[in-house]
């Protein structure tokens, strides 16, 4: 069931299901929760989990206030959200893309609270000129009709590997609700002057506490963030749980969706041995 509430003068949609340790899901740009929720909740369910699904501001059904300038005010519009709903509780974080590096703002401004995390293809580089970014060496495992959705398609092999009617109904059950909702008048405004607004201010000064339990999956493929940046900044940050997936792009659930599951659900294990 969806819920509203009012963080900052802003709207925001967001799912709460479940009891115990809160785990907060942050999805990527221009899609919306329903990508988190269908994908991670199979496998969270049952288990001692608080999970809490967010839609950002200007996706899925939240909306977008006027005054969200950048990328800076709607972390702090989830850090309210986070301090609305479970207070200073230690806290697990999953997020992909966009919603990855608002995980890594969380970690930076709560430091020891997160406990662990899980992050899919995170951008550490706001800034889309700077990043090192990668082709897509595109693999055609079969020809296939394509019936529903068909403006959605030329995005589905703008980014994904592995092109087939698996990968493809993967799309456009994870994907097309939330791209078909997005504000984009509001994203476009997001990534105006070049992405300065879009570079979080404490971007060359993030840091991951060292007792945070933190799981990274990368795409080898990823046209949108790439995967080196990533190397760099998170073996900076003495993480060990680096994971970069070959024939796989910008969404690993969607490229290699039982290979993700698998990382998940060893991320799950982690984290149930904590709480």
């Amino acid at each position: 069931m969806m819920e509203k509430i009012n963080i900052n003068n802003t709207m925001m949609n967001y799912r709460d299901i479940g009891e115990g340790r809160p785990v907060y899901f942050i999805h990527g740009n221009a899609i919306d929760l329903e990508s988190n929720y269908l994908f991670y909740e199979p496998l969270f369910e049952g288990k001692p989990f608080r999970r809490i699904y967010i839609d950002l501001p200007g996706m899925g059904e939240s909306e977008a206030n006027n005054s969200i300038e950048s990328t800076n005010d709607i972390l702090d519009i989830v850090l309210k959200f986070i301090e609305t709903l479970t207070g200073d509780a230690p806290l697990i974080l999953v997020g992909h893309s966009f919603g990855g590096y608002m995980c890594l703002g969380v970690m930076d401004r709560l430091k020891a609270r997160v406990l662990a995390g899980f992050i899919t293809c995170p951008v550490v580089e706001g800034q889309m000129k700077l990043r090192k970014v990668e082709p897509l060496n595109q693999q055609i495992d079969e020809d296939f009709e394509v019936k529903d959705n068909k403006s959605y398609y030329d995005e589905y092999l703008d980014m994904t590997v592995r092109v087939n009617e698996e990968t493809w109904k993967r799309f456009q059950k994870l994907m097309v609700p939330g791209i078909k909702k997005a504000n984009y008048k509001f994203l476009k405004y997001l990534m105006r002057a070049d992405g300065e607004f879009y570079q979080f201010r404490c971007e060359d000064n993030i840091t991951i506490h060292k007792e945070t339990d933190l799981y990274v999956v990368l795409g080898q493929n990823d046209t949108v963030v790439g995967y080196k940046d990533q190397l760099k900044f998170f073996t900076s940050q003495q993480i060990d749980d680096i994971y970069v997936l070959t024939n796989t792009g910008h969404n690993p659930m969607i490229d290699a969706y039982e290979e993700v599951r698998r990382l998940a659900n060893k991320f799950i294990e982690t984290i149930e041995a904590r709480v």
